[in-house]
């Protein structure tokens, strides 16, 4: 399976995000032409967390996977195209 085909229907490539950065829950880009930008999940969107790891490759190439903490969740894993680093 070529995942740099499949990127573009699926998500985005893999993100550089470093361990400490601070981060922002933000929509995702459509997956396909017909489809609405992804939320980030139940009241996650303008949400800030701090980046602890970064997980295994993502399989579905939705921008690799992170172990994030909130105060508010806790520690939790998310898809890194539902994150930006904060400047």
């Amino acid at each position: 399976m070529n995942k740099e085909l499949l990127a573009p229907l699926y998500g985005g490539p893999e993100k550089n995000i470093p361990t400490g950065s601070l981060v922002r829950f933000v929509c995702a880009p459509p997956r396909w032409d017909n489809e609405s930008p992804r939320d980030p999940g139940s009241g996650l969107y303008g949400e800030t967390a701090i980046v602890l790891s970064k997980r295994t490759t993502c399989e579905h190439a939705w921008g690799g996977r992170f172990e994030l903490y909130m105060p508010s969740e806790g520690v939790f894993d998310h898809w890194g195209d539902f994150l930006e680093i904060v400047e």
